[in-house]
């Protein structure tokens, strides 16, 4: 079976501050996961930024099994 290479789409909404910046290494290893049933990456997360360094973030993922896996690398304070 081939694998496709699919760069992950991430949106971040915030009020001037670099969350985008302080969260790029945990992006880019939740961009890296694959699917143990189906096969697929992450395809897109939105990240809302709240007050004192906390967000919250939706994702797009063919299951739920991906995307607590995804979550699970990003979320944190930052």
């Amino acid at each position: 079976m081939k694998t496709r290479q699919v760069d992950m789409k991430v949106f971040v909404k915030e009020n001037g501050s670099s969350l985008r910046e302080r969260l790029r290494d945990r992006l880019e290893m939740a961009s890296a996961l694959r699917c143990k049933d189906h096969n697929e990456p992450v395809i897109s997360v939105t990240i809302h930024e709240r007050e004192n360094g906390w967000f919250d973030s939706v994702w797009t993922t063919c299951c739920e099994g991906l995307e607590r896996r995804a979550s699970a690398i990003v979320k944190a304070r930052c």
